[in-house]
């Protein structure tokens, strides 16, 4: 919402005529390729009615009022999508930008028994899971059990949004067990199948679907689940392999923090090592090259964009530096197998029952 018009001041007041669609922006950051201004900023229809500047400040103050109270002390917003006697999902926003790690916390569920799965929508954050550090995004989920101890921080500073998958083990034990990767690797790549599996879960549950169809598609969604990457044993000392992951989390961060548009050589100045040092590094440890996790980044943020209702394929080709349309075009079906007017239509809100 503006406060204002180009060349004319305008104040204002708003008042809610939709309810639960609190979003927080973050200051001076990007997003879906605008320059946010910061402060609070709501969804849904507002109402506008001129009034004075002691209104305004009034009326901010009792949304800052709404969205402590939503978010519970901290910068983070959950929002149920589906909700069973063995599976719960819930959307989460965050925007928090804390870099070091928050108190950890024991993982929990309203079952006697659950499997967490959190899989990344955009931005992203670092998770510590019983002493193991992952940089969590777009491109890597994770799965934590009960009675796991998680903490978080945040070495982005960008608005991160993902669902939490609460599994029930007396339905989805069998399933977790045999597709989900082991206790001691919580890691979960997430390939362009799985991605894709996840956005349209989530366009269906906010669109209303039952509980059979929830089912369906998580059951869908954990058979592309591919096997975790193991890095290859180099015989190099521990402290050298720490170093080396340290490396690419902060690299990982950078790129997350944006713009995607950086080249190789600033990217390699913004985390203190040369290109060729940096891009060895990485596929060392990832097993993909810099350039292909980046376009993985690019494309999931373009759709993404698309599922948020972004219509020119021009603009987000420029948005996230890609040569022209034609560029984002041939990079997006390389990654997905589709073409983005195709994957539009599959995120589109739409009715329950569609083919999955």
């Amino acid at each position: 919402m503006r406060l204002y018009e180009e060349g004319r001041p305008r104040l204002g007041r708003f008042r809610r005529l939709h309810t639960g669609k609190v979003i927080t922006s973050m200051l001076n950051r990007k997003s879906a390729g605008e320059w946010c201004r910061g402060g609070i900023r709501l969804s849904g229809p507002l109402l506008c009615e001129s009034v004075g500047g002691a209104e305004v400040i009034e009326g901010l103050g009792r949304v800052a009022a709404v969205c402590r109270e939503t978010l519970g002390g901290g910068p983070r917003i959950r929002r149920p999508l589906a909700e069973g006697s063995s599976l719960d999902i819930v959307e989460i926003t965050c925007c928090d930008d804390r870099r070091s790690f928050r108190p950890p916390v024991l993982v929990s569920g309203p079952k006697a028994g659950v499997t967490r799965m959190l899989l990344v929508r955009s931005g992203g954050f670092l998770a510590r899971v019983n002493g193991r550090e992952e940089f969590t995004d777009p491109v890597t989920g994770f799965v934590l059990r009960q009675g796991d101890e998680v903490a978080f921080a945040h070495p982005a500073h960008t608005r991160d949004i993902s669902t939490m998958l609460d599994l029930g083990l007396d339905v989805y034990g069998d399933v977790c067990g045999d597709l989900l990767p082991p206790a001691q690797n919580p890691v979960v790549p997430v390939t362009a199948a799985l991605d894709l599996a996840h956005r349209r879960l989530v366009s269906a549950c906010r669109a209303g679907i039952d509980g059979f169809e929830v089912a369906e598609r998580v059951h869908h969604l954990l058979t592309t689940v591919p096997t975790p990457h193991t890095p290859a044993r180099t015989g190099r000392r521990a402290a050298t392999v720490q170093a080396h992951r340290r490396l690419v989390d902060h690299t990982r961060a950078v790129l997350i923090d944006g713009p995607l548009t950086v080249s190789l050589e600033e990217l390699g100045r913004q985390v203190g090592c040369s290109p060729f040092h940096l891009s060895r590094v990485f596929h060392q440890v990832t097993g993909q090259t810099l350039n292909r996790y980046r376009n993985q980044l690019r494309v999931r943020a373009v759709a993404e964009d698309l599922a948020g209702g972004h219509s020119s394929l021009r603009t987000l080709a420029a948005t996230y530096g890609f040569a022209d349309q034609a560029h984002l075009t041939r990079v997006f079906r390389q990654h997905t197998g589709q073409v983005p007017s195709a994957v539009r239509a599959m995120l589109r809100p739409a009715g329950p029952g569609e083919r999955i």
